[in-house]
C-alpha cells in the first residue's frame, strides 16, 4: 500500500524523507515537523504502539492459521485454503510494521536500503491480500450457487491455480519495488508511507496498486451482493436451517472485512480529498493498515464456531458450527413430504 494523495502532498512528504546517511536536517524540514506537532515523547508512544499492535495481530493470526492448518476437516475446504493463504500474506505485513515502529522511535531508517526492503515486503503482500479477497468472494458465490461449477473451478487441486495467480501479483510488485525505478518507503517524520516520485516508475506502480485495491473491493462487494440475493431467494432449497445460519455467519464475516477494507483503501488513496493533510491523518491511516491484519482473526474468532471449538475456547462434541456445509436438495427430496424431508442427513 501507499499513502498517496495529490501530487503536491506526495512531493511534500517525499521532501521530508531523511536518510541516516545525511549529516544534517534542513531548516525547512525542521519547521514542518515542528508544525505537525511531532515530539520525542510522541515518537516513542506512536512507535511502541505500532510495534505492540503489529505483534498482537501476528500472534492472533498465528493462532487462527495454525488451527486451520492442523485441522484436516477445515484445510480440505477451498474456502479455508483461501483464508489460510490470505492470512499468510496478511501476517507477513506485520514484520515491516513492527520494524517501522522502531524507525519511528529512533526517527531514522538506519540505512536507505532497509527502508526500501520494508516497502518491498509490505506493499506486495497487501496487493496479494487484496487479490485473494476477490478470489475468496468468488469462491463463496460459486460454492453457494452451483456444486457443478464449484467442482469445475475449485475441485481437486484447481484451488492452487488461484493461489498461484495471487502469488504472481505478489512477485510482480516485489520485482517492481525492488528495482531502481520505483520505491515506497516509510517516512518516520510523518509516521507514514509514501512513494518516491523522483523515480520514474513509482507513479505507475502506485496507480496499478490503487486500481487493484480499490477496484478489487468493489468487485468483492458485487459478489457478496449476489450472495445475499442468492441466500434470500433460495433459503428453502437447503436441507436444514443450520446450514443457512452457518452461511449467514460467513457472510457477516466477509461483509465486515469488505467494509473495513473499502474504507481503508478509499481513504488511503484519496486522503487529500477527504482528510486534513496533517500528521494525525497520516498516523490514523497507517494504524488502520496495521489493524487490517487483526480484523480477520477477530471476525474469524467471533463468528466461526468451528474455529472456536478447535482452539478450545468453547468445547463441544459438534464442531461443524460455522463451516459452510450447503447441500442442494435433489429433485426427489424437494418433492418429499415434510416428515420424510426432515430426516435427511447432511
Amino acid at each position: 500500500m501507499s499513502l498517496v494523495g495529490s501530487t503536491s502532498s506526495s512531493v511534500t512528504l517525499s521532501s521530508l524523507f531523511i536518510s541516516s546517511t545525511d549529516s544534517y536536517v534542513s531548516l525547512e524540514a525542521e519547521e514542518e515537523v515542528s508544525e505537525s506537532g511531532r515530539t520525542v515523547q510522541l515518537d516513542w508512544i506512536v512507535g511502541i504502539a505500532m510495534m505492540a499492535l503489529s505483534l498482537a495481530c501476528a500472534i492472533a493470526y498465528y493462532v487462527i492459521l495454525s488451527t486451520i492448518y492442523k485441522d484436516k476437516e477445515l484445510s480440505r475446504m477451498p474456502s479455508y485454503r483461501f483464508m489460510f493463504f490470505l492470512g499468510v500474506f496478511d501476517i507477513a505485513q506485520c514484520f515491516p510494521h513492527f520494524v517501522t515502529g522502531i524507525f519511528t522511535v529512533k526517527q531514522t531508517v538506519f540505512y536507505p536500503g532497509l527502508a526500501k526492503a520494508m516497502g518491498v515486503i509490505a506493499t506486495p503482500c497487501y496487493v496479494a491480500y487484496a487479490v485473494l479477497t476477490i478470489f475468496l468472494s468468488f469462491n463463496r458465490l460459486i460454492q453457494l450457487s452451483s456444486p457443478t461449477l464449484d467442482k469445475y473451478f475449485f475441485g481437486g487441486n484447481r484451488w492452487m491455480i488461484w493461489i498461484g495467480m495471487a502469488a504472481c501479483f505478489w512477485i510482480a510488485f516485489m520485482i517492481a519495488l525492488a528495482s531502481p525505478w520505483a520505491t515506497i518507503r516509510y517516512i518516520p517524520d510523518w509516521y507514514s508511507w509514501d512513494y518516491d516520485y523522483e523515480l520514474s516508475g513509482s507513479k505507475y506502480v502506485q496507480k496499478t496498486e490503487m486500481f487493484i485495491e480499490v477496484g478489487g473491493i468493489f468487485v468483492s462487494a458485487f459478489f457478496y451482493s449476489l450472495i445475499i440475493y442468492r441466500l434470500v431467494k433460495t433459503k428453502k432449497r437447503f436441507l436444514i436451517s443450520k446450514s443457512y445460519n452457518a452461511e449467514i455467519k460467513v457472510l457477516i464475516q466477509a461483509t465486515v472485512i469488505t467494509v473495513y477494507c473499502t474504507v481503508l483503501n478509499v481513504l488511503w488513496h484519496n486522503y487529500s480529498w477527504m482528510l486534513p493533510l496533517n500528521l494525525w491523518s497520516y498516523t490514523a491511516l497507517n494504524f488502520m493498515w496495521i489493524l487490517n491484519s487483526g480484523v480477520y482473526p477477530i471476525i474469524y474468532f467471533i463468528v466461526n464456531k468451528a474455529l472456536r471449538d478447535r482452539i478450545g475456547v468453547k468445547r463441544s462434541t459438534t464442531v461443524m458450527g460455522a463451516v459452510s456445509v450447503f447441500q442442494h436438495k435433489t429433485k426427489m427430496e424437494r418433492t418429499a413430504t415434510p416428515k420424510s424431508s426432515s430426516n435427511g442427513k447432511i
